[in-house]
C-alpha cells in the first residue's frame, strides 16, 4: 500500500534508513496519519494491548480536533519528532537491544526500530493528549457560498 504525505512524499521512501513516528504514532511530512503499532513502540516486558490502547486515545482526541475545528491538517513538526527520536534512541543505546548483535529489532545500520526505550507509565503520560505545540495546524479554506438558485415562476 502506497502511503503518500505532502507533496507526494512516499512513506517508504522516507523510511529507507528505517522508521521513525512521533511517540510511533505521527510521521513529520504526513499530515492527518496515525499510527497503531508504528515504529519503536513494540515491547519485551509488557502488553502491547496497553501500547496500542493509548495510541488509539491520542489518534482520537487529534481526530476530534480536526472534526469539531477549522483545522483541515494536524502534522507533527520535524524537530519535535527528531528530538523525540534522538532520545529515544540515546535511551536504547544502554538497553540489551543495542548490543553488537544482528537483530530484526534493528536495521542493517544498527538503529533500533522497534522496541520502546522504557517503562509503559512514560508511554502512557507522553500519550496523555497530543501537547498543542508539537503540531503544525493548518485551517480549512472557506468554502464559497452556493450562488443562489434564480426563482421559478410557472
Amino acid at each position: 500500500m502506497a502511503v503518500r504525505g505532502r507533496d507526494g512524499l512516499d512513506l517508504d521512501e522516507a523510511w529507507r534508513q528505517g522508521a521513525e513516528a512521533h511517540l510511533g504514532i505521527t510521521v513529520a511530512g504526513f499530515p492527518n496519519l496515525f499510527l497503531l503499532y508504528g515504529p519503536n513502540t513494540n515491547l519485551g516486558h509488557n502488553s502491547i494491548v496497553f501500547m496500542i490502547e493509548r495510541q488509539i486515545a491520542y489518534a482520537l482526541d487529534a481526530i476530534r480536533e480536526l472534526a469539531t475545528s477549522s483545522i483541515a491538517e494536524l502534522e507533527v513538526r520535524a524537530d519535535v519528532q527528531a528530538a523525540s527520536n534522538r532520545r529515544l534512541q540515546e535511551e536504547l543505546g544502554q538497553t540489551v537491544w543495542a548490543t553488537d548483535c544482528h537483530s530484526w529489532y534493528k536495521t542493517d545500520e544498527g538503529r533500533i526500530t522497534n522496541n520502546w526505550s522504557g517503562p509503559t507509565v512514560r508511554y502512557w503520560w507522553r500519550t496523555l493528549r497530543p501537547r498543542r505545540a508539537d503540531f503544525a495546524r493548518t485551517r480549512r479554506r472557506p468554502t464559497r457560498p452556493e450562488p443562489a438558485a434564480a426563482a421559478h415562476s410557472g
